[in-house]
């Protein structure tokens, strides 16, 4: 009975591994964000699936936090099963940081970032020691 039951547990154990040995994990392309961006303006980056299994779970960070649409300047689109778009409204000081987009599916995860920085503005103030930064 033991060794019947052995050999039931080993098939199953087979099947399954080949059923999952078959599929892909998610393989995205890296994105890069504009090097002329300044507060005021808009940008997005696209992150693609450029490889890998369906079904696919999409998730944007930024500096390690996850991106929630309800607090912030910015919008993630899904596209279609292998396209999301980051969307930044209004860049503003607080837009400077390291963004991922995070693709999972059900045999691994990738993911890719950027960081962005926009450029500042340097503005003079006259005083009566000199000029201040």
């Amino acid at each position: 009975m033991i060794t019947s039951l052995f050999f039931c547990l080993l098939m199953i154990g087979s099947l399954e591994l080949l059923l999952v040995e078959g599929l892909n994990p998610p393989n995205i392309k890296p994105f890069h964000f504009s090097g002329d961006l300044r507060e005021g303006l808009r940008t997005a980056v696209i992150c693609v699936i450029v490889d890998g299994d369906r079904p696919f779970d999409f998730k944007w960070f930024k500096d390690a936090d996850p991106l929630l649409q309800e607090k912030g300047h910015f919008s993630i689109q899904i596209i279609n099963e292998f396209t999301s778009i980051l969307n930044i409204e209004r860049l503003n000081a607080e837009s400077n940081g390291n963004y991922t987009c995070r693709v999972t599916n059900s045999v691994g995860s990738d993911e890719k970032s950027d960081v962005l920085m926009m450029k500042g503005e340097i503005h003079f103030t006259e005083s009566r020691n000199g000029t201040h930064l």
